[in-house]
């Protein structure tokens, strides 16, 4: 096997300038989820015409290459497609998380191994699948979209998931970019909060807020109040749960002498488990409904599910590990890493054993404008180089430690439950805040 790795390690290298050729292709040409046709396009470009079996139009605009024999052991090389709108970036649309380099990387990754015949060799299949519409952006669209019945979920990786394109896959590799640190240059397996999201309509009555105050009901108060209860729930989080609640409000009046009819709140729900997030939501939901009852109003609740937390598999952390230090000393690497943001690969990681290495490389602050690489070498070569070395270990003596893995996993949901646990959280209740009453005692 240190022969494959060395050859491939070499046909990487050999490949280094078109690797950053393509990323940064892929970087000017940012596109929307569920919208990545130029993205889909130069993809399907790299990879057909090598004798990998390539499907396209998945999830719309995602694809799936694969190389090696049928039913053998699976190693699925997986990268995020779109980017995500960003204030001050050239249209409004910028790659600033990212994506663009994981597609070159795993790309890059899946052609060199392909060129040293490992899938053959090893008699495993080696698979690179590209994902779109990981960003929880343009709901607007992407709820036409599932209206339409064009798609049933908000996320590239869940649409996915419907879809079977996980269903033969052994284990799970991806990447994401990070910006430059004094005190670390990696990360391995570093968990995830998941999330679900919320839309509060608060509705009222309008009146002329000077001289009929009166007559009216305030929409805004409601508002205001159901904010305040949300905040008042917060001593009521576990720590080790990691809630977070952080709602806007995005509508709150028209004019100033108007006693506002209409209110709008957006928040998401985040926690480090899928029933801390539910516990967490029926808490909001009182908290809203609180805010009605106290004027008068009356609510419509929207809520749409977001993404599973990410708990990565320990097995695959172990041997990512190993591959990244033979780049970097362990001191360099953060095993501890606990991100409370959220990703839909946390989606895959319930399902299947998944890993996940974070490399730095870039610069600027990540979903702002200036996040860019400054080191090609670090921020596409080096990681690209350790996830070969990962995969070429899950696939020696016909993928046996992947093989392995796979069997020992214990997935959080079977499939089933996955996707209607989905659907059960689209949801829409009305609250008539006017009506209520007291038994008598």
């Amino acid at each position: 096997m240190n022969d494959t790795v060395n050859s491939a390690l070499s046909a990487l290298s050999e490949g280094r300038r078109h690797l950053f050729d393509l990323a940064e292709r892929l970087r000017a040409s940012p596109e929307l989820g569920f919208f990545e046709v130029k993205t889909a396009a130069m993809l399907a470009a790299e990879l057909e015409g090598m004798g990998a079996r390539v499907e396209r139009g998945l999830a719309l605009t995602g694809l799936r290459a694969e190389v090696g024999p049928p039913g053998a052991p699976a190693i699925a090389l997986l990268a995020d497609m779109d980017a995500l709108p960003t204030q001050g970036a050239p249209g409004g649309t910028a790659h600033s998380c990212g994506h663009h380099a994981q597609m070159a990387i795993l790309a890059a990754v899946f052609k060199a191994l392909v060129a040293v015949y490992l899938p053959g060799r090893e008699k495993i299949r080696l698979l690179f699948i590209a994902s779109p519409a990981e960003e929880y952006v343009d709901l607007g669209r992407r709820m036409e979209l599932r209206e339409s019945g064009t798609i049933r979920y908000l996320s590239g990786k869940q649409e996915m998931i419907r879809l079977g394109v996980f269903d033969d896959v052994s284990v799970v590799l991806k990447y994401h970019s990070m910006a430059d640190s004094p005190v670390r240059k990696a990360t391995v397996n570093g968990t995830l909060n998941g999330f679900m999201a919320k839309r509060a309509e608060f509705i009222g009555k309008a009146a002329h807020a000077g001289a009929h105050p009166e007559d009216g009901v305030n929409a805004l108060n409601a508002a205001s109040l159901a904010l305040q209860a949300i905040h008042a729930q917060r001593e009521t989080f576990v720590d080790s749960d990691h809630v977070r609640v952080h709602p806007i409000l995005s509508e709150g009046g028209t004019v100033v002498n108007s006693v506002p009819a209409r209110a709008v709140l957006e928040t998401y729900i985040r926690a480090a488990t899928h029933e801390a997030i539910m516990d967490a939501a029926i808490k909001v939901d009182r908290a809203l409904c609180a805010g009605a009852l106290a004027v008068g109003a009356s609510l419509r609740i929207r809520s749409t599910p977001g993404y599973q937390a990410f708990h990565p598999s320990p097995a695959m952390g172990n041997l990512l590990g190993e591959a990244a230090k033979t780049l970097l000393p362990a001191s360099a690497i953060d095993f501890e890493d606990a991100s409370y943001a959220s990703d839909d690969i946390g989606d895959v990681a319930c399902l299947l054993p998944t890993c996940q290495l974070g490399y730095s490389g870039f610069c600027g602050t990540i979903h702002n404008a200036d996040f860019a690489p400054t080191d090609s070498e670090r921020a596409y070569f080096e990681p690209a180089a350790i996830l070969l070395r990962l995969t070429c270990t899950l696939a020696e003596n016909g993928g046996a430690k992947a093989a392995s893995i796979r069997k020992e996993f214990q997935p959080h949901f079977s499939k089933t439950d996955y996707l209607a646990s989905l659907d059960a959280q689209f949801s829409e209740r009305f609250f008539d805040g006017s009506t209520a009453g007291f038994k008598t005692l």
